[in-house]
């Protein structure tokens, strides 16, 4: 069963200066430790000129996977700082990476620590984070009498149609969150005097707004 989780829906960045040094915070959305591991590498070869591409991912939804690095800043400094803003986002399957090219004041570990965790804190906040709902599929048959009562009913539901075939009857296939499937289909039962034919085919997530933290 697929569990929801929050993440931006597309990559994202977003720079800032702070005494000279110039940190580049990347967000972008993953699905696995290898492909966290291979688009890290994509951005070490990309900002290969950088002082440092420190990093931290969280990855999965019933058991996250964590794991940060601090790429030669002083430890505990860059990824961990940058770990903990993620976990405090309840964010997942997302990989953080910031880039510094240091500007030749020495930040402290104090410093350093606000630096990182304040760059990715605010990239964040003006990120496109959705929340990835999970959505039942359902494939329905119906007569060609009962399209205009379907196509009525789905207007002010959460019903999301995938795709519709006409042959000798009517199939339609939808995505609806799954505390409303059984209303669904008891609808589309009576609609058709109990002629509808109903399949449940799958999950997949859909992108919906996040309410705002």
């Amino acid at each position: 069963m697929l569990i929801p989780y929050a993440a931006p829906a597309e990559p994202f960045h977003r720079e800032t200066e702070v005494k000279k040094s110039v940190f580049i915070a990347h967000l972008v959305p993953v699905t696995s430790e290898e492909e966290a591991v291979r688009v890290l590498e994509d951005f070490r070869k990309q900002y290969k000129d950088a002082t440092h591409n420190c990093y931290a991912w969280r990855i999965g939804t019933g058991r996250v996977l964590e794991k940060s690095g601090d790429d030669g800043e002083p430890q505990g400094t860059a990824g961990h700082p940058m770990l903990h803003v993620l976990q405090m986002q309840q964010l997942t399957n997302l990989l953080a990476v910031v880039t510094r090219y240091f500007g030749g004041i020495k930040l402290g570990a104090g410093g350093l620590t606000r630096a990182y965790s304040s760059c990715l804190a605010e990239a964040v906040k003006e990120a496109p984070v959705v929340l990835y709902t999970p959505h039942i599929r359902y494939r329905l048959t119906l007569p060609y009498s009962a399209v205009g009562g379907f196509e009525n009913y789905v207007k002010d539901k959460d019903i999301i149609v995938k795709d519709r075939q006409f042959t000798d009857r009517v199939t339609m296939e939808f995505l609806c969150l799954p505390e409303n499937g059984s209303a669904h289909i008891r609808f589309f039962t009576d609609l058709t005097g109990g002629k509808a034919a109903v399949e449940e085919i799958g999950e997949e997530y859909v992108k919906m707004e996040r309410p705002k933290r």
